[in-house]
């Protein structure tokens, strides 16, 4: 066989070669697995490897070779170029489709609304069920210093400052930056003259949250929210017990002793949040108030009212009153008639 043959041969076996190799990576790349018309959805987690997210794709169904996915990766150059965050993936995608949408960040927002009177466990529940984020570190992050820097005002925990609204999060966002929405939000909530205004009064803005919490937790009636206000500030001027249900609630629901009936023995309850045994305002707020009880317990009712009891008819109204005598009558009247 001469020189010029061999070459030629050569040649067309390099052709071949490269055609082969060409056609390989093609349907590697390109190649498509027919599952139905119902869209996928598939949720990356922050530091997976290649292989994971391998693995998850094949068990899900959208692919059904890992190798062909692995050598597509490999060949687009995508193997640590793959976002995490849940993405919804259309039927019919080749491999090249595939890591085109895995490697293009996607931020899908989600819309999460926090309601008044809230207790922090609660509000991180939401945030964990509609962000996907973890509810331990959420729940970490109450004290963290940092964070209660960016509250201000000396808080010691952040109950009380998770702004109730409703807010608009990119899903998968840092379990960090999700509640310091929230506190900013409730930074910017604090007028100057509410600043100015418990100064006024002598109160310590966690004073002030705290007092509104308990007023959140007694009434939803936007117009006994004040009358509330002054019930406690005039107990709280004549050093008398607060005697509110909401923080003894508090109290055993931190302790896993509530199973949604107050005992006459809870009210001896050895805890700081139980204001028929302790003096004061509980050490922190005991939900997450809104705007209005914030103002509420800055500008309370002016009367001489100590007393109140739920009328128990559903209208969510209260009787107010000044004496013990009045109020044992309203007790006969409204709560015990109701039994």
């Amino acid at each position: 066989m001469t020189f010029r043959n061999k070459l030629l041969i050569t040649a067309c076996a390099l052709a071949v070669l490269v055609l082969v190799t060409w056609a390989g990576n093609y349907l590697i790349l390109n190649n498509t697995f027919d599952r139905g018309n119902v869209s996928v959805r598939v949720t990356i987690p922050q530091g997976a490897t290649l292989g994971q997210i391998t693995d998850s794709l094949y068990a899900t169904g959208i692919i059904y070779n890992r190798t062909s996915f692995k050598m597509a990766a490999w060949l687009t150059g995508k193997t640590r170029r793959l976002y995490p965050g849940t993405y919804e993936l259309s039927p019919h995608l080749s491999n090249k489709t595939l890591l085109y949408e895995l490697s293009t960040i996607h931020l899908q927002e989600v819309e999460v609304t926090i309601p008044e009177g809230l207790r922090s466990d609660e509000v991180i529940s939401i945030l964990a069920n509609k962000l996907d984020l973890d509810s331990l570190e959420l729940s970490s992050l109450l004290v963290d210093s940092s964070l209660l820097a960016k509250a201000n005002y000396g808080f010691i925990s952040l109950e009380g400052t998770l702004f109730p609204d409703t807010y608009r999060f990119v899903k998968g966002a840092p379990a960090r930056a999700t509640l310091e929405r929230l506190i900013v939000n409730f930074t910017n909530h604090l007028k100057p003259e509410w600043i100015e205004r418990a100064k006024e009064i002598k109160l310590r803005i966690p004073d002030v949250i705290t007092l509104a919490s308990l007023i959140e937790k007694e009434t939803a009636n936007p117009n006994e929210r004040q009358l509330i206000s002054g019930v406690y500030h005039n107990r709280l001027r004549q050093n008398m017990l607060l005697n509110c249900d909401p923080t003894l609630i508090y109290a055993l629901v931190q302790s896993g002793e509530w199973d949604g009936n107050i005992k006459l023995e809870h009210k001896d309850l050895k805890s700081p949040y139980n204001t028929y045994k302790y003096r004061g305002l509980p050490p922190t707020p005991i939900a997450n108030p809104g705007a209005a009880s914030i103002e509420a317990a800055l500008y309370p009712a002016d009367n001489p009212h100590l007393y109140f009891v739920g009328k128990g008819d559903g209208s969510g109204e209260h009787a107010f009153s000044v004496t013990l005598h009045d109020h044992f009558n309203n007790v006969n009247r409204y709560q015990r008639r109701n039994r």
